[in-house]
């Protein structure tokens, strides 16, 4: 019971970035882009965390690691595409937050996906899964106002 209080308590420790600079974007406006920047690295860096999780999992459940590689290079394609779409289309968006946008919908449904991921296939404790649902809905709302700050701040 003790080592799920850590699990839980470490997990909920690692959210507390996303919803501080969800929220510190808003409040503090002038440092936009640095927050953004911020925000985009660290759920990068989560991203890239649950990514040699589930390759882990995968391997010690005998299944194909292949979803956890794939995975893993998602968000960088996507983000490359739709940054490729940024310069072929004029945005809606004020040009300072141009490239921004991308890696934060990408990551989006990372996370999104991810989970789906953890649920269908992996076939997780039922614990897990519900903590891991709590996260990652935190997550995506976080995420959702920072592309809701990107498109009303202009």
């Amino acid at each position: 019971m003790i080592l799920q209080d850590q699990q839980k308590l470490l997990s909920f420790l690692g959210l507390f970035p996303f919803i501080a600079l969800a929220a510190l974007i808003w409040i503090n406006p002038v440092w936009d882009i640095f927050i953004l920047l911020i925000f985009i690295f660290y759920s990068l860096f989560i991203h890239i965390f649950l990514c040699g999780s589930w390759w882990g999992i995968a391997r010690q459940k005998n299944k194909s690691v292949l979803p956890s590689i794939l995975f893993f290079f998602f968000p960088l394609i996507l983000a490359f595409v739709l940054c490729l779409m940024e310069v072929s289309f004029s945005p809606s968006y004020s040009e300072t937050y141009k490239f921004i946008l991308g890696p934060l919908i990408a990551l989006l449904l990372a996370f999104e996906l991810g989970h789906i991921y953890e649920k269908k296939i992996l076939n997780l404790e039922e614990d897990y899964i519900e903590l891991r649902f709590k996260l990652t809905f935190s997550v995506r709302i976080c995420h959702l106002l920072m592309i809701g700050f990107i498109f009303t701040n202009q």
